[in-house]
């Protein structure tokens, strides 16, 4: 049995290699270094402002939200005098969930462009 797993892995492993062969690449698909002059990167569209979201205050309210509510519902679990342990580690685990959550949805609306005095 062992010399036909051998054998089997022997015969698979040339079809294997021959997958892992990069094609040719043709001459006129070279890709040059532009220069990195600062004038030159500055007119591409890269170098665009990012607009502002509200993602910082939206993951302030999800990480809050489900803190607290994560927090209360750990607290009723246990059957313990102290639930304070279990309390702390409700709030950390919603909150993080609750964050990420609500930065992700607030990242999503856009910040009015009006600057300040």
């Amino acid at each position: 049995m062992f010399r036909i797993l051998v054998l089997t892995a022997l015969l698979l492993v040339p079809t294997f290699l021959a997958a892992q062969r990069l094609t040719p690449v043709p001459s006129y698909a070279v890709f040059t270094r532009p220069s990195l002059s600062r004038a030159r990167f500055d007119r591409t569209p890269l170098s665009k402002e990012i607009s502002r979201t509200y993602w910082l205050e939206g993951g302030i309210m999800g990480g809050a939200g489900v803190g607290v509510l994560s927090a209360l519902y750990f607290r009723g679990l246990g059957e313990s005098g102290d639930r304070t342990g279990g309390t702390i580690a409700g709030f950390v685990l919603g909150g993080v969930v609750g964050f990420t959550a609500g930065a992700l949805i607030g990242g999503q609306f856009h910040k009015s462009s009006h600057t300040r005095p």
